[in-house]
């Protein structure tokens, strides 16, 4: 047999490369798989034209009426006033067209008016357990303990807190009479005096909370490691609408030279200026008050009493200054009953809003 020629060859050749060819195609023709292409592109999503701003809405006589409620509201300016007799009795039965406020000498209208019984009573005692009272803290706890039992109504609260180097709150906000007097139980004395200090923070601890502000010493006025001076806490003090009475806890002399002149000063003026008073649990000037005498706690628990009863003759008057100035400004204020016979105590001024 002849072996193939060349041109023999390249015909065989041909026919093998065409032959496996075609059996490639039909081979992925029946897997299925489609030859490679490039994927198709997405169209980008139209894009929706923004509407201009709309053009601002005339206010309505509601929305301004609405407005100005709020604004004469945050400028309501309320004063607590205590009122007296001439004779020494209270006075709990007063109306609101008795009293007249007069700010910067300027006659204002009276808005709000309300008794103690209707106002609630939020109060923070600081009570100083330096060791400059340290022979007298047992029976200023007993007096303290028995306060909270008179004044305590279901809708008010009281807190405690105690004073020396530090300041601590003893007990929080609560309408809970046991729980006032228990904390009572952990006063220690210890350590130097931060009045100012304590009043400062009493003073922010009462802002936020409505209510009837009040703050009640029982110190002797002394004052030695305090961040916060005297003018700062007093501020402090307007500014919370929070009056301050004190229990003087000291043992004054008729001596000048012995007495502490400058820390009964400085409670005269805390009290004085935010419509409060000082109340001096001795019988007679100079009187020692020793811890194991059952009388010195009895003239403690006397001055007590008093304070408790100077809180249930308060009124609560509220007006809309006259003076529309946002200046925060320190304005006067003059509360007067204009029946004969009685004398109001209120705070000496305020802080007017500030802009």
């Amino acid at each position: 047999m002849r072996p193939p020629t060349s041109r023999n060859s390249r015909w065989l050749l041909a026919a093998a490369l065409l032959s496996f060819a075609v059996c490639g195609n039909l081979a992925r023709g029946q897997s299925g798989r489609a030859p490679a292409q490039e994927p198709a592109r997405k169209k980008p999503a139209p894009v929706k034209p923004v509407p201009p701003d709309p053009l601002p809405t005339p206010r309505t006589t509601a929305p301004q009426d609405k407005a100005e409620t709020i604004r004469i509201d945050t400028d309501l300016v309320t004063v607590v006033t205590s009122v007296t007799s001439l004779a020494g009795a209270t006075a709990g039965t007063l109306r609101r067209e008795d009293f007249e406020v007069l700010e910067d000498g300027v006659p204002q209208e009276i808005i709000n008016f309300a008794r103690d019984s209707e106002a609630p009573l939020r109060l923070v005692m600081l009570f100083d357990t330096s060791t400059s009272i340290r022979q007298r803290i047992g029976f200023e706890r007993r007096a303290a303990a028995r306060f909270f039992e008179r004044i305590m109504r279901p809708q008010d609260q009281a807190a405690l807190f105690s004073f020396s180097t530090d300041v601590a709150v003893l007990q929080d906000f609560t309408g809970q009479v046991p729980l006032l007097t228990s904390a009572t139980k952990q006063l220690r004395a210890s350590g130097a005096t931060s009045l100012y200090d304590a009043i400062f923070l009493a003073a922010d601890y009462l802002k936020p909370v409505p209510g009837r502000h009040l703050i009640v010493i029982v110190s002797d006025g002394g004052d030695t490691t305090s961040q916060k001076t005297l003018k700062q806490a007093l501020a402090q003090a307007q500014q919370a609408d929070a009056v301050i009475f004190a229990l003087f806890s000291g043992s004054p002399s008729p001596s000048e030279n012995i007495r502490d002149l400058a820390a009964e000063r400085a409670l005269a003026a805390l009290t004085g200026e935010t419509g409060g008073e000082v109340y001096f649990p001795q019988p007679k000037l100079g009187s020692y008050i020793d811890e194991s005498d059952e009388q010195s706690l009895n003239y403690l628990d006397a001055a007590f009493t008093k304070l408790a009863d100077q809180l249930r003759t308060q009124y609560t008057i509220g007006f809309y200054s006259t003076n529309e100035a946002r200046d925060g400004r320190f304005r006067k204020l003059v509360v007067r009953v204009k029946r004969p016979g009685y004398v109001a105590r209120a705070r000496a001024g305020y802080y007017a809003p500030k802009s």
